[in-house]
């Protein structure tokens, strides 16, 4: 443990103040450029490991000693990404890696830290639905220590939060209240909601460093990025409401002068204890996923209730950890998440997530839209 927070601190000192942040205007040196490209490789080559069948070739991409928690990272991701498509008759057929590089730190000849901003793009296909395969994105900040080992640079070490590992044991396939299969998607598109389209928008064009994310893949630089306190999740979602129309009021407001939001506004239980309170937003339904997934009545699914502009709250050990906006449906109608902390762009609402977690599913009534009453389902 002391080893590990050691290199954390070590990692930290060299890290940009601002998230995502841009690349930098002066060229890379030829040494930098060398173990960019080099990391660049080692992510595509972690990434097809995680997705096939064959193990063996994730040993090589890791140095033969220190390595080990990085190597079993990649094991837990391979585990997690293999159970969630089996559970939801999805198959990731492939991903691309693109790559910055805002810091990078030699020590001596064969060593160097690297912080990087990492945007991938997972492409995927459901099962029943023909055509191309769709793609999600996933954007995560990482802080990596390379070593060359005969010739080749290696990973001795990586720090990030990856959306991608949770535990193995998710969801099942079959309910056992009704013996079937949980109904993964709405069985069509649901209606046009013009209301919510500027939060959408919004929520698409700000959503980081997540491949298909607007803006060069940056965050709003009107607010501040919390990242580095907690987490930005919260601020990110605050940002598309009041895009979507919602006006500030005593309890939900962004105070520039101050680079600051009230609780209300960069928390999670906070925004979801106001949206909830003021009327601005209804709990259609609380549960685990195979409880808003389920089978016996597609149309009353509770999942498939679900329409771009309204959010999604996920609650682990009692308490709200995160939250997501809905942006889209998969050509199957799987509903499609964006967030902060990791960026997120049109991401399966449930990925990433394990057995344990709630989710609470809230339908907000935004301005100009006739208020419906939603009876929690």
């Amino acid at each position: 443990m002391k080893r590990r927070l050691a290199l954390i601190l070590s990692l930290l000192a060299f890290i940009v103040p601002s998230w995502p942040a841009a690349q930098s205007a002066t060229p890379l040196t030829a040494p930098e450029q060398e173990v960019k490209d080099a990391l660049h490789g080692l992510l595509q080559r972690q990434d097809a490991a995680a997705l096939g069948a064959d193990e063996r070739s994730l040993p090589p991409i890791y140095t033969r000693q220190g390595s080990g928690d990085a190597h079993r990272h990649m094991l837990a991701r391979k585990g997690f990404l293999r159970a969630w498509q089996s559970a939801r008759r999805l198959k990731i057929e492939g991903a691309r890696v693109d790559l910055r590089t805002p810091g990078v730190k030699f020590h001596g000849a064969d060593e160097v830290r690297i912080s990087a901003v990492v945007s991938e793009e997972f492409q995927y296909k459901e099962a029943g639905v023909d055509g191309v395969p769709e793609a999600f994105g996933v954007g995560t900040r990482r802080w990596y220590v390379l070593r060359r080992e005969d010739g080749h640079w290696r990973i001795r070490a990586e720090e990030y939060t990856d959306p991608l590992d949770q535990d193995t044991r998710i969801p099942g396939e079959v309910l056992p209240e009704t013996g079937a299969r949980p109904a993964l998607s709405a069985p069509v598109q649901p209606s046009p909601r013009p209301t919510a389209a500027p939060a959408v928008e919004y929520a698409d064009a700000y959503c980081g460093a997540a491949t298909g994310c607007g803006n060069g893949g940056h965050y709003n630089p009107r607010y501040n990025d919390f990242n580095g306190e907690g987490g930005d999740c919260t601020n990110f979602i605050s940002q598309s409401l009041r895009a979507g129309g919602f006006r500030p009021s005593g309890e939900w407001a962004w105070h520039a002068a101050k680079s600051d939001g009230t609780r209300a506004w960069s928390n999670a239980e906070g925004l979801y204890y106001y949206l909830t309170g003021s009327g601005r937003g209804h709990l259609v339904a609380s549960g685990t996923y195979s409880a808003l997934a389920r089978a016996d009545d597609v149309h009353a699914s509770p999942i498939s209730r679900v329409r771009p502009g309204d959010v999604i709250a996920y609650r682990e050990r009692g308490k709200i950890v995160h939250l997501a906006i809905a942006t889209a449906r998969s050509a199957g109608g799987y509903l499609l998440v964006n967030s902060h902390t990791a960026d997120r762009y049109h991401v399966p609402w449930d990925i990433g997530w394990d057995r344990s977690t709630r989710f609470l599913l809230v339908h907000l009534n935004y301005p100009g839209e006739r208020r419906t009453a939603v009876t929690p389902g």
